[in-house]
C-alpha cells in the first residue's frame, strides 16, 4: 500500500455542504500524496467533480449501515493513512499536516480539541478526551484491519471503532491523543448547519432529504474565511 493519505467523505444529499468539505481538502498544506474518496449513494443524485485527487463515487443503490458504508470507503481508497472527512464540518488547511507528524508516533491520532460554530457564527472552544469527533481522528491501514473495521450498525459506528482502538486504555498501541497549540487546532464542528446530523437519529435509513435529481456538478468553496474567523476567536480567548 503506498504512503500516501486518503480522505474518506461519506454523503447523502447535501451538496452545499459537501462544496465546503471538497475546499478543505483543496486547501490542505501537505505536500506528500493524497486523495479525497466521496461516496455518495443517494440514488437519485449524482455528483461530478473532475479534479486529479479527488474520486467521486456514486451509487444507484442506498448503502444498509453507516458503519458499512465507511468500511467501502477503506476499500475503495489507495493510500496507508486514513482521515474521515466529514461531508458537513470544515477541515482547516493544516489538517493533514498536523496529523501525519502525528500518525508517525502511533497508528491512530485524534486531536481532543475542536472549534465550534452555532447559527453559521465560530463561538466555541471544546475539548473531549473520549469518543466524540471522530472525524478529528486518523488511522492506518493496519489499525483499521487490526480491529476489523466498523461495525454495520447506523449510528454508533464511530465510537465502537474507537473503543475497539483503545482496548487497552491509554498504554495500547495505537492509540494517540495529543492536544495542539489553539493555532493548530484543525476541525470546525458545526452545531447546526440546517441539514441533519448522524448523531441524532436511531437510524439513518429514516433520513430523507430533499435533492436536485439528476446531475449535480460541484464547486468547491468556502462561505467564510475561516482562517481569519478561528485566529479572531483565539484573539478573543487569550483576551478573556
Amino acid at each position: 500500500m503506498s504512503e500516501g493519505v486518503s480522505c474518506l467523505c461519506l454523503t447523502y444529499g447535501r451538496p452545499l455542504l459537501l462544496e465546503e468539505a471538497v475546499e478543505s481538502f483543496l486547501r490542505q498544506t501537505w505536500k506528500g500524496p493524497k486523495e479525497l474518496i466521496v461516496l455518495n449513494d443517494h440514488p437519485d443524485q449524482e455528483l461530478v467533480f473532475n479534479h486529479a485527487d479527488v474520486v467521486v463515487v456514486n451509487r444507484k443503490t442506498r448503502l444498509r449501515s453507516l458503519g458499512e458504508k465507511r468500511n467501502l470507503s477503506v476499500e475503495l481508497a489507495r493510500y496507508e493513512y486514513l482521515f474521515p472527512w466529514d461531508d458537513d464540518d470544515v477541515h482547516l488547511p493544516w489538517r493533514i499536516e498536523e496529523t501525519m507528524r502525528e500518525l508517525k508516533v502511533r497508528h491512530f491520532f485524534k486531536c481532543p480539541q475542536v472549534w465550534q460554530t452555532s447559527q453559521g457564527i465560530l463561538d466555541d472552544h471544546v475539548e473531549d478526551d473520549d469518543f466524540a469527533y471522530h472525524a478529528a481522528a486518523a488511522y492506518s491501514r493496519h489499525t483499521f484491519e487490526e480491529v476489523g473495521g466498523y461495525s454495520r450498525i447506523n449510528g454508533g459506528e464511530d465510537q465502537e471503532f474507537e473503543k475497539a482502538i483503545r482496548h487497552g486504555g491509554n498504554t495500547s498501541p495505537y492509540w494517540n491523543i495529543v492536544r495542539l497549540p489553539l493555532e493548530r487546532v484543525f476541525y470546525i464542528y458545526r452545531r447546526w448547519h440546517g441539514s441533519y446530523h448522524a448523531s441524532g437519529v436511531d437510524d439513518l435509513r429514516d433520513i430523507e432529504p430533499e435533492v436536485q435529481p439528476g446531475r449535480y456538478r460541484l464547486r468547491p468553496h468556502w462561505n467564510a474565511d475561516y482562517c481569519t474567523e478561528v485566529s479572531r476567536l483565539i484573539e478573543r480567548i487569550r483576551a478573556a
